[in-house]
């Protein structure tokens, strides 16, 4: 038999090689997604590449999803909606949520949250939404302030094509009401250099924007969202800054909490449990808070049961079912982590090692406020705030923590 050559042997695994290639490339899937341009979050740069917030998260979420890659195409919202519609595009970005996109489509967990302000030439401190729906309100052409508007009853609207149109069109009096993004208001009042004086704004409510994927698409590639979703939170951008305004009113809310933690009510229960644990070992403390998380686990509550029955715990879920949705939870410690009465059955007995207990205890702050989060399971948007108690002295003796619906908190227009 005559021996192959290297040089065959050498062609035939290059052509292995290219073969190989290709079944890669054809089992990655490629998404045609439409957007519109929308700056600070998207826009074009000189050489007309997309840039922006937007771009970057969608970058960071396809990085981790090595099957899939994505394609874009720029269009007005109007357009890009009704092309997934006809199935020409594969999904839209970023979008809020409404009823006529979901009769097609499936949103994704949040890429990016917005805070969404309604400005005014009228003092609209005062007002419900409801009071507004006959006043002719500016929007941009097919953007999802508009369909919002128009899910609750909104019906006249002065329309314009960009964010630039929009803002000249309201500072020059246009129309008198004026609904979007915080973060895109300022860059382009910044960018126009307008005068902000005889402007009132009224906070309405943080809303999250994510990708939008066809029903199509879903149902050919079923584990796309749920890897997508799983990506997104570690690439997500919360754009959740609080005006000093909203500030003042979450302040206002911390003030409330200060006056009753100086009732004996609050500082009597914290002294008993201060004399009652001092004696208690690590080890005592590690084997109380494993017992507290194992009835979390299989929902037969002792220890659990005995904390809530506490007349601390009590008046603490009376407060929260008062707060009108302000409060999701309310619970104090002693002057060692353990907890000593809840409003709700917590994750675990000892905050000792947590966040807020090193802040008051250990630092000795006199307020810890978190940042703002969105919780995926609730679909809210939550603080926590952490105050110390102290005897009648001053001494600190306890830590309250108060989870706090920063959306209620605030009193959005609604």
């Amino acid at each position: 038999m005559r021996p192959v050559s290297l040089k065959v042997c050498l062609s035939v695994m290059m052509l292995l090689c290219i073969a190989s290639l290709s079944l890669v490339a054809s089992a990655e899937t490629t998404l045609r997604l439409g957007t519109d341009i929308m700056p600070p979050y998207l826009f074009e740069s000189p050489d007309q590449s997309l840039q922006g917030d937007a771009k970057r998260t969608l970058d960071c979420v396809f990085d981790q999803l090595p099957d899939y890659r994505f394609q874009t195409a720029i269009a007005p919202w109007p357009r890009v909606v009704r092309l997934a519609h006809r199935g020409e595009i594969d999904g839209w970005f970023l979008y809020v949520q409404n009823s006529g996109s979901d009769d097609f489509a499936v949103l994704s967990d949040p890429l990016l949250l917005e805070s969404w302000y309604w400005y005014s030439l009228d003092d609209v401190s005062d007002v419900a939404l409801d009071d507004l729906k006959d006043q002719t309100v500016l929007v941009m052409n097919g953007t999802y302030q508009a369909i919002w508007l128009q899910s609750q009853g909104f019906t006249r609207f002065f329309s314009v094509a960009t964010t630039d149109s929009l803002v000249r069109a309201f500072l020059a009096g246009r129309a008198r009401h004026l609904l979007v993004s915080e973060t895109v208001f300022n860059e382009a009042v910044d960018r126009l250099n307008g005068e902000l004086s005889a402007i009132n704004q009224r906070f309405v409510g943080f809303i999250p924007l994510g990708l939008y994927i066809t029903d199509a698409f879903f149902d050919q590639h079923p584990g796309f969202m749920r890897g997508f979703n799983q990506a997104a939170v570690g690439c997500r951008i919360e754009q959740i800054a609080l005006t000093e305004q909203n500030q003042r009113a979450l302040n206002e809310r911390v003030e409330s909490l200060s006056r009753w933690l100086t009732s004996d009510w609050v500082r009597e229960p914290v002294l008993q449990a201060n004399a009652r644990n001092q004696l208690l070992s690590p080890n005592d403390i590690n084997r109380i808070d494993r017992q507290w998380i194992d009835e979390v686990r299989t929902g037969e509550y002792d220890l659990i049961a005995e904390v809530l029955s506490r007349d601390l715990s009590i008046r603490l879920a009376l407060i929260r079912r008062q707060s009108q949705g302000v409060f999701s939870e309310l619970f104090i410690t002693d002057i060692h982590g353990a907890t000593i009465g809840t409003s709700d059955i917590t994750s675990d007995w000892n905050q000792g090692d947590e966040r807020p207990f090193d802040a008051i205890v250990t630092q000795r702050l006199s307020v810890q406020v978190d940042a703002i989060a969105y919780d995926e399971s609730t679909r809210q948007f939550l603080s926590q705030i952490a105050l110390p108690v102290r005897d009648s002295t001053g001494e600190l003796i306890g830590m309250l923590v108060a989870g706090v619906n920063v959306e209620n908190a605030l009193k959005g227009l609604k």
